[in-house]
């Protein structure tokens, strides 16, 4: 159950990040699972140790966690200012392909790069915070599920005043008229340019916490059925509401693990495996059609 509310909170950070991006300032962005990796990968390349005879790898700083996860957020948004210098012009679907494009370009680039990522290896056996202070493996779960829980929350709290204050009021006018806002002398880009990097920053932190709570990090983890799960995440939420969110992730995770507690047997196994997509399409289609703007609609819109 704590390992369920694990992957929750950390979907859940991913949707926060996301609706900052889409449902405040309009951004539609499916580079997520790109800067979820880079945030991995940085955390774990600042706090490895030198590397060793049989790593492929080169550069293990062994850096404090606390280091090492605030070098995750920054690193992470600092790609993202990078991406967003010739991307964050671009409109609608254009921002769409370039975003997806950049997280296929990573993907690729830690799984050839062995002197970066240890290749396909990855690194295994990353030390988790506070571990040495618990006896069992299943307390230290629970304390990293509150921690977890902590950890939205304060996400939560931090986007949603933002979300009220007039850095989140302009994103709104953007989004809603962007030759509005424009005429009334707001610098669009550089609205759109802080959302897409604060969003990345998030999307880092997110993943530090997947590394600590996995205990490895390899390139087979970082697919794009991560930034659709955030999207349907999102949709299924409310895009727009923040509380959404939490709500959002809640039911796709436990939808996709409930599935993974049904006795089956080895026939039924890969039904069984196929039936958590068809679940989550199935209930996207729903809310779809009869909830087009989320189980939780955003309020007071900017008109």
């Amino acid at each position: 159950m704590a390992g369920i509310v694990v992957l929750m909170g950390i979907y859940t950070m991913l949707a926060l990040a996301l609706n900052l991006r889409f449902g405040t300032a309009g951004l539609i962005d499916l580079g997520v699972v790109g800067f979820f990796a880079i945030g991995a990968y940085s955390y774990v390349i600042l706090t490895a140790p030198a590397p060793g005879t049989a790593d492929a790898y080169m550069f293990g700083f062994h850096l404090p966690m606390f280091i090492g996860f605030v070098g995750s957020g920054l690193i992470s948004a600092f790609f993202a200012f990078l991406v967003g210098l010739p991307a964050i012009r671009l409109k609608g679907e254009y921002l769409a392909i370039a975003t997806y494009a950049f997280a296929e370009v990573i993907q690729y680039l830690f799984t050839n790069e062995k002197w970066l990522t240890n290749g396909v290896k990855g690194f295994i056996g990353i030390e988790q915070p506070f571990r040495k202070f618990f006896v069992s493996a299943n307390s230290y779960q629970y304390f990293y599920a509150f921690l977890i829980v902590l950890a939205v929350a304060c996400f939560w709290y931090i986007l949603s005043r933002l979300e009220r204050s007039p850095f989140g009021r302009t994103l709104k006018a953007i989004r809603e008229n962007e030759d509005a806002a424009r005429a009334a002398g707001k610098d669009i880009e550089r609205f759109k340019m802080w959302a897409f990097v604060i969003g990345a920053a998030i999307i880092g932190f997110a993943g530090s916490f997947y590394v600590w709570f996995t205990s490895l990090v390899v390139p087979s983890l970082f697919v794009s059925e991560v930034t659709w799960v955030a999207w349907i995440a999102l949709t299924i939420g409310g895009t727009g509401n923040y509380k959404g969110m939490i709500l959002g992730a809640a039911i796709i995770v436990g939808i996709q693990e409930a599935t993974r507690f049904l006795q089956a047997s080895a026939e039924l196994a890969t039904i069984l495996a196929a039936s958590r997509f068809i679940a989550m399409g199935l209930i996207l289609v729903l809310i779809i059609r009869f909830k087009p703007k989320g189980i939780l609609p955003e309020r007071n819109t900017v008109n």
